[in-house]
């Protein structure tokens, strides 16, 4: 294999929440594997820095601020992409907003729920609907999808945030099936990694130590440490991949 063979290269990936943390880490392993990658968020400062980054080490890259959940920002998104380089390969559904501990029996947690699943799973959803003629024109292509290991563990507190993982990982599955035809491999990862909200959570929760407990290899991981499981995804090497859960999280769950 060539030094200068780069796996992404001439694709195409939109990554959503991608002005930080885990979503950072895979907009630059993106582009450093020759994908143009398109970042978006909620806050255009986060996104300009990393594709100032990006542009820095030679990659390509484009900052879009919109809100995973809105249909007309979905649709923005994925326009943004076919009007700046005509396709789009691969979509990565990281954004998720996190609504805080809330036990089972507090009035609020319809409330709650509807947040969480209308940034993750419509906002996924909806980003999916938006590539899916784009991807069945071009052959195929590849979404990853992000779940989270509370979505099977069902830790106490976190009903809306686990039961919209949970959904994500149906839709995962059910649009796997239905678009293999086409060539679009769809697959799931439950990252777990300390991001500026988790440090923030197990600082205020006070669960350092707890959820270190839990994680089989002894340390938390690092957005670094889930970018290589998007990429595998993301290339040609998966190719045969799809409908899958996969684990970045250090085996605090094991499948």
């Amino acid at each position: 294999m060539s030094a200068n063979f780069k796996r992404l290269e001439g694709k195409v990936a939109i990554i959503t929440g991608a002005g930080q943390g885990i979503g950072a880490a895979i907009a630059e392993s993106y582009a450093r594997e020759g994908a143009k990658v398109l970042i978006t968020g909620r806050t255009m400062s986060k996104l300009e820095d990393v594709a100032g980054k990006i542009g820095g080490e030679g990659g390509t890259c484009t900052p879009l601020e919109a809100v995973a959940g809105e249909q007309d920002q979905s649709e923005m998104t994925v326009g943004k992409a076919i009007s700046e380089w005509g396709r789009v390969d691969i979509l990565v559904n990281n954004a998720h907003t996190f609504t805080d501990y809330l036990p089972v029996e507090d009035p609020k947690m319809e409330e709650n729920c509807k947040i969480d699943f209308q940034s993750a799973f419509f906002g996924s959803l909806q980003l999916m609907q938006q590539c899916y003629p784009h991807m069945v024109k071009q052959g195929g292509g590849s979404i990853i999808n992000m779940g989270s290991s509370y979505g099977i563990r069902c830790e106490p507190g976190f009903l809306a945030y686990a039961a919209s993982k949970e959904a994500i990982r149906a839709l995962t599955k059910t649009a796997a099936k239905e678009w293999g035809k086409h060539g679009i491999r769809v697959n799931t990862i439950l990252p777990s990694a300390l991001t500026p909200k988790s440090i923030w959570y197990l600082e205020e929760s006070g669960t350092y130590d707890l959820e270190l407990s839990k994680v089989a290899m002894g340390k938390f991981g690092t957005p670094e440490d889930i970018a290589p499981t998007a990429l595998f995804l993301a290339s040609d090497e998966s190719d045969f991949v799809t409908g899958q859960t996969i684990g970045a999280e250090g085996g605090a769950t094991m499948l």
